[in-house]
C-alpha cells in the first residue's frame, strides 16, 4: 500500500466513525429531552441523506424532511405533547408506550432498574464510566446507552494509528450492540411506530432501527468478519 492510498484509507476511516458519532449523539439527544425552539431551529437547517441502503433509514430520513418543512402552527407543543405520550405514558390509559430504557423490554415483569440495567453500568464501569449520583435517568435509559457509543467512537478517534487500540474498541462497540441495543431497539421502535402521533417522532423510530441495522454490517465490515 502507497502513502497516498494509506492516507485516503485513514480519512475515510476517521471520516466514518466521525459521523457514526455524531448520529449517536443526535439521536441520543432527541430521546433524552423534548425538542425545543434552539433543536428545532438546527433541526430545519440540517440536511439529511436522500437516498440510503437501509429502507428504514431512508424512509426516516424522507419523513423527517417532510416533516420539517412543514410543522404545522405550533410543532414545540405538538412534539412536547407526542414525547410526553411515546416516552413517559402521559395520558395512556390503556395501550402502548415506547418506555425508553432496556430493563422494560428484556425483564418478563417490563419493569425499569431490572438486570439490564445492571449489566450496562457494569460495562460502563469496565471502560472507565463511572455515572453521577445525581443522574435522573436510569443507566439503561436509550439516551445513556447510545451517547455510550458515541463516547466509544470518540475514543477510537483519539486512539489514532494504535490500531490494536482501535480494534478493541470497535469490538466494544460490536458487542455492547449485540448484547444491549440489538435485543430490544427493534421492539422499542416498533412501538414508537405504534404510539406516536407525530411523523417526527416515527421518522426518529425508523432512523433508529434502520441506523442500528447499518451499524452492525458497518462493524463487521471494519473488523473484517
Amino acid at each position: 500500500m502507497g502513502e497516498v492510498g494509506f492516507i485516503d484509507e485513514t480519512s475515510e476511516f476517521a471520516a466514518i466513525i466521525a459521523n457514526r458519532e455524531n448520529l449517536y449523539r443526535f439521536l441520543a439527544q432527541l430521546y433524552r429531552i423534548e425538542v425545543d425552539a434552539p433543536l428545532l431551529q438546527q433541526l430545519s437547517a440540517m440536511g439529511f441523506p436522500t437516498e440510503c441502503d437501509d429502507p428504514e433509514l431512508d424512509e426516516g430520513y424522507r419523513m423527517l424532511t417532510a416533516w420539517l418543512s412543514n410543522p404545522g402552527s405550533d410543532p414545540l407543543t405538538d412534539l412536547a405533547v407526542d414525547y410526553a405520550r411515546v416516552f413517559l405514558g402521559a395520558g395512556v390509559f390503556e395501550g402502548i408506550v415506547a418506555s425508553p430504557y432496556e430493563s422494560v423490554y428484556t425483564s418478563e415483569e417490563r419493569l425499569i432498574m431490572q438486570e439490564a440495567r445492571d449489566r450496562v453500568l457494569a460495562v460502563y464501569h469496565a471502560n472507565g464510566l463511572h455515572c453521577s449520583a445525581t443522574m435522573e435517568l436510569p443507566e439503561d435509559h436509550i439516551a445513556l446507552e447510545l451517547e455510550f457509543l458515541a463516547w466509544l467512537c470518540r475514543e477510537t478517534l483519539d486512539a489514532g494509528d494504535d490500531w490494536m487500540r482501535v480494534s478493541a474498541l470497535l469490538k466494544e462497540q460490536k458487542e455492547f450492540i449485540e448484547q444491549h441495543l440489538a435485543k430490544w431497539i427493534p421492539a422499542f421502535c416498533a412501538d414508537i411506530a405504534k404510539c406516536a402521533a407525530t411523523d417526527f417522532y416515527k421518522a426518529v423510530g425508523k432512523i433508529t432501527l434502520g441506523f442500528l441495522n447499518v451499524e452492525q454490517e458497518i462493524l463487521e465490515e471494519l473488523l473484517g468478519n
